[in-house]
C-alpha cells in the first residue's frame, strides 16, 4: 500500500498534467511570424523574460496577445 506522500505525489503529478494539457489546448499557435528588431530591443526583451523566468518568445507572444485583445477587456 502506497504511503501518504506517494499518494500526494501522484495526485500532484496528475494535477500538473491536467493543467499542462489545458495550457497546450489554449496555447495552440497556427501561425508563424518572422520579424527584424534592433539588437538592443531584443536584448532588453530577453532580460525582461529572464526576470520572469519565461522564454523571450513567450513574453513577446504574450505582449502581442494582450495588445490584440485590448478591446475584449471590460
Amino acid at each position: 500500500m502506497p504511503n501518504v506522500m506517494q499518494q500526494l505525489f501522484v495526485m500532484n503529478i496528475e494535477s500538473l498534467l491536467r493543467e499542462y494539457a489545458a495550457y497546450r489546448a489554449f496555447n495552440k499557435s497556427d501561425a508563424v511570424i518572422n520579424m527584424r528588431i534592433p539588437r538592443p530591443v531584443l536584448d532588453r526583451l530577453k532580460e525582461l523574460a529572464a526576470a520572469q523566468h519565461v522564454p523571450y518568445q513567450s513574453l513577446i507572444s504574450s505582449v502581442l496577445f494582450s495588445i490584440a485583445h485590448e478591446d475584449d477587456k471590460p
